[in-house]
């Protein structure tokens, strides 16, 4: 017999892509950084008001809009500072939580739609 023995204080993690939205950061699970980031390191932050999207563009190398991806020793997540990001491009803190994030291929970029996406 082959037991497969509960661990308490290891974490699952998700094989879909997500998103968690604090306060002052963005942080990336582990599939999304695999799944969808391919390797980049860096960042572009936007958001549509009206449609209530955000979007996260990887990019190769830092550009004048990009941000570094910081990856934490202690950590399978990859986070950006983000709390002067959100108030520079007008974002509601109010929107913090998990969310789903699929590929835009028209803006390669991965789009978080704040109202459909929040995961439970």
């Amino acid at each position: 017999m082959g037991f497969v023995w509960h661990e308490p204080r290891k974490r699952t993690l998700s094989v879909e892509p997500r998103v968690t939205i604090g306060k002052k950061f963005i942080s990336i699970n582990p599939a999304c950084i695999e799944k969808l980031f391919k390797g980049k390191e860096y960042v572009k932050v936007g958001y549509d008001e009206k449609s209530r999207k955000l979007i996260l563009v990887p990019l190769n190398k830092g550009d004048k809009h990009g941000m570094k991806v910081i990856a934490n020793v202690h950590s399978t997540q990859r986070y950006i500072n983000a709390e002067r990001v959100f108030k520079s491009i007008g974002f509601s803190l109010e929107a913090k939580g998990e969310f789903k994030c699929s590929w835009d291929e028209d803006n390669k970029g991965i789009i978080i739609d704040i109202e459909k996406d929040r995961t439970e």
